[in-house]
């Protein structure tokens, strides 16, 4: 499997990961300011952007992902990987924290839970036909413009909703259908790195209750809420790259005093 992968800057090394039908585009914008205190690893999911797919069959599957992912970061012998990822991406690095945490020093997790089974299963399947719902490069884009919070940014949420159009409609299609089955409620508890669960008050697609039975359920773990943003906080705000790096630094990760590269 050919898989697309970004590496800027130096220090300790942070991967990043996209949603939904993305791409490493979508981290663009964070990763003049983060590369400044980590190395910034940006990457193209299977069947995303510049990667190919294994066999031509898209994975249905947040563990799945998971896994790709980690064999690939071991395969670039990156030691001990900061993660972040928002949206089927913060599902993803939650699944590596329960499944890798010992190797992991921190985790953010943005507009993602443990459990979300947010979109129900016969609505995804409608958007294959036109007829039933737009296509899902239509319902991509205009998802996006509503899933955006009253505060944000508007030159990123014209971003936001051009790089959502730029998806595969059958990517889009198994993205939503991993981010339904996903649950890792019943082993949250193996979590041992410290989580920084980041959401956003205006997101429909992630209910608070599910991101605060997510952060009760990690042992080390905390919940900021951005008030007026959406779905897409890394995109939105410019708020969201200082929370990522006061949060490194008081774990002693990234370039500054005292950190730990």
């Amino acid at each position: 499997m050919d898989l697309h992968v970004e590496r800027y800057g130096a220090g300790k090394p942070a991967v990043f990961i996209h949603g939904a039908s993305g791409s490493s585009l979508s981290w663009y914008f964070q990763k003049e300011y983060l590369k400044q205190f980590v190395e910034v690893i940006l990457l193209d999911l299977p069947g995303h952007g510049k990667s190919l797919l294994d066999r031509f069959k898209p994975l249905e599957s947040i563990h799945a992902f998971a896994e790709v992912l980690w064999n690939l970061l071991r395969t670039l012998h990156l030691g001990r990987p900061v993660v972040v990822g928002c949206s089927i991406g913060g599902d993803i690095a939650l699944d590596l924290a329960v499944h890798h945490s010992p190797e992991i020093p921190a985790v953010v997790a943005c507009q993602a839970a443990a459990f979300t089974p947010t979109f129900p299963s016969p609505i995804i399947d409608m958007g294959l036909e036109d007829s039933g719902v737009p296509s899902y490069s239509d319902q991509g884009s205009l998802s996006g413009l509503s899933a955006c919070g009253s505060k944000a940014d508007k030159e990123r949420v014209a971003e936001i909703v051009w790089t959502r159009r730029l998806g595969d409609p059958k990517i889009y299609y198994s993205d939503l259908k991993a981010w339904i089955k996903h649950d890792l409620r019943p082993n949250l508890a193996k979590v041992s790195c410290p989580v920084l669960c980041v959401w956003g008050n205006e997101d429909y697609f992630v209910p608070r209750p599910l991101v605060e039975e997510t952060v009760a359920g990690i042992p080390n773990s905390r919940l900021e809420i951005l008030e007026g943003i959406g779905h897409y906080p890394h995109l939105e705000t410019r708020e969201f790259n200082p929370l990522v790096e006061r949060f490194l630094q008081s774990l002693g990760i990234g370039k500054g005093k005292g950190s730990k590269n």
